[in-house]
């Protein structure tokens, strides 16, 4: 697997976490949860966009699938639960930013990568406060 198709790999997974936010968006429990979800949905949706920036610099095409990620998470029988979820998802994501910082990648899509991964951190910690408060295991 090139550097191209692992990027292409993290914008599926990216459009699917735009879409799995959308969906929590209405279970949100009062303004607080609203501004974490659309906050986690914003980071994702600029992921996808900073994704598809560093395909084009690296020459490769941008694909236009979706993963499946929202299904999944929906099928979650409680919101900790589609939290938690969602947090092992961010995780994988973290996991595979790793890997292609180490590649030796052009300079501007590391920068990118290592700015993609702090986002992820953070929301992972955010949205793991937020799954315990409610009860997750």
């Amino acid at each position: 697997m090139t550097a191209i198709d692992r990027l292409n790999e993290l914008l599926e997974a990216e459009r699917a976490g735009v879409e799995t936010l959308s969906r929590l968006f209405p279970e949100a429990r009062g303004a607080e949860m609203q501004t974490l979800f659309e906050g986690v949905r914003d980071d994702e949706a600029w992921s996808c966009a900073g994704l598809v920036r560093s395909i084009k610099t690296m020459g490769g095409a941008v694909s236009e699938k979706k993963g499946d990620f929202a299904e999944k998470v929906m099928r979650e029988p409680t919101l900790a639960a589609r939290l938690e979820l969602l947090n092992r998802g961010q995780g994988w994501v973290v996991k595979r930013l790793d890997a292609l910082v180490a590649e030796g990648l052009p300079a501007p899509v590391i920068d990118f990568l290592e700015e993609m991964k702090t986002r992820h951190l953070a929301n992972i910690e955010a949205c793991d406060r937020l799954a315990k408060s409610l009860g997750a295991r």
